[in-house]
């Protein structure tokens, strides 16, 4: 990379290692969404925000607040809602009142969704498989995941809160 040089002119905005290596992650996170998103959808016919929030869920028997799926999925609450709605209406969670504040709902995962949850994974990891873990070696992709963890940390912080 090039550094902190200023940029003066098209040809130098075209060509700046910070703005092209940028447009790498965004390109390859664009491209592996739609190539990954679509086997989803065509494999277990979850779309794959429907597939985070089971995975979020199944990770938490005693369910995840509405807030939390909202922030975690980078949504506005009237999105989560609506996502949530759909699966809801789909049995693949149910929301109830939270026992300890009525103000906050919380989502868990029904048998069905569970099932699908299971089913949706074996096929996704079998695609990451082919497309990701067989294409870049096991030292280059820890060190990928590494940076773009670290990355995200920052960027989580940095944004403010979604309405």
């Amino acid at each position: 990379m090039t550094g902190r040089q200023r940029i003066g002119s098209a040809a130098e905005a075209v060509a700046d290692d910070r703005i092209q290596a940028f447009g790498v992650i965004l390109t390859t996170t664009s491209l592996l969404e739609r190539l990954l998103g679509a086997a989803m959808e065509r494999d277990s016919g979850l779309s794959h925000p429907m597939f985070e929030v089971l995975l979020l869920v199944g990770a938490r028997p005693e369910g995840v607040p509405m807030g939390e799926l909202s922030r975690r999925l980078v949504l506005t609450s009237g999105g989560a809602t609506r996502l949530v709605d759909r699966m809801v209406e789909a049995g693949l969670v149910a929301r109830e009142r939270s026992r300890g504040d009525k103000r906050v709902q919380m989502v868990t995962l029904t048998p069905t969704g569970e099932s699908r949850l299971v089913e949706a994974a074996q096929r996704h990891a079998e695609e990451l498989d082919r497309h990701v873990y067989g294409v870049l070696a096991p030292e280059r992709l820890a060190a990928v995941v590494s940076g773009l963890d670290e990355l995200g940390g920052h960027v989580s912080d940095a944004l403010p809160p979604l309405g």
